[in-house]
């Protein structure tokens, strides 16, 4: 880790073996596979980014390492993960090596703060389900360095799941109008992971501000398609999730997820 950087606002030790094999996105197809099978998301996030066969893609925040493997068994020309995690980096060396795409991956224990790659080195970044884990401060340093080392014309790739607005608007609003709200609708529906880890959760708004202020040009922020409901203690509440998904002056208020591109000048 780079000293020259303050200490991260999530300890890497909270990410720890347990939540790769049993919590993060992803591994409901990778743990009872024992790292043989990717969820859908990996393959469809190079699809969103538009990546072709050919390009150098580095993945910030790469958890178990799946979308390392599928880029290159897709082509990549090189892909590099980072990871401050260590016990992310075991899992995800183990996926290079269990997929036998060891030539052209490999994973890198550094912050995404400080990432020890060259300027100009790759065509496609990717960053997905990480910015809710960075602070204001954390975030906008991570994608200085993601414009650092993306070529021009380089392209970064963001989701990011839940959104700050179907906790803090959709979920209050839902909860005042319940009559057993006080029983059944905890003030916080957020889980334990949530709650230690996601320390700045998006809106289409302040997303689409941390890339413009970061410099990146053209930008694009939309609304995914996840209609998350798990925390409803409600049926019929759960509903109107996917009511106001369906409009789309409503849709911020139901749907769960962000996707975002942005292009290095």
């Amino acid at each position: 880790m780079n000293d020259d950087i303050p200490a991260p606002a999530v300890d890497p030790d909270e990410y720890d073996e347990d939540y790769y094999l049993n919590c993060c996105g992803g591994f409901e197809a990778f743990t009872p596979s024992g790292g043989a099978k990717f969820a859908g998301m990996y393959p469809g996030a190079l699809a969103k980014a538009g990546f072709k066969a050919g390009e150098t893609v580095v993945d910030i925040g790469t958890g178990r390492g799946e979308l390392l493997a599928v880029a290159v068994q897709q082509g990549a020309a090189r892909a590099v993960g980072v990871e401050y995690a260590e016990a992310a980096v075991k899992l995800a060396r183990s996926t290079i090596e269990l997929h036998g795409v060891g030539e052209r991956a490999e994973v890198i224990l550094a912050d995404a703060r400080s990432v020890p790659i060259e300027d100009d080195f790759a065509d496609l970044a990717t960053m997905l389900d990480v910015v809710e884990h960075l602070t204001d401060a954390e975030l906008a340093r991570s994608l200085a360095e993601v414009k650092r080392l993306l070529r021009p014309g380089g392209r970064l790739f963001i989701h990011t799941f839940p959104t700050r607005t179907i906790y803090d608007v959709t979920y209050r609003g839902l909860r005042m109008l319940s009559r057993r709200r006080r029983r059944q609708w905890p003030a916080d529906p957020r889980n334990d992971y949530e709650h230690r880890m996601h320390v700045n959760e998006q809106t289409r708004a302040s997303l689409r501000r941390h890339l413009d202020q970061a410099g990146f040009d053209p930008v694009d922020v939309v609304l995914g398609g996840w209609i998350y409901t798990d925390f409803i203690p409600d049926e019929r509440a759960k509903r109107v999730y996917h009511w106001l998904a369906k409009s789309r002056l409503t849709a911020p208020l139901g749907v769960s997820n962000l996707f975002a591109t942005a292009v290095k000048p």
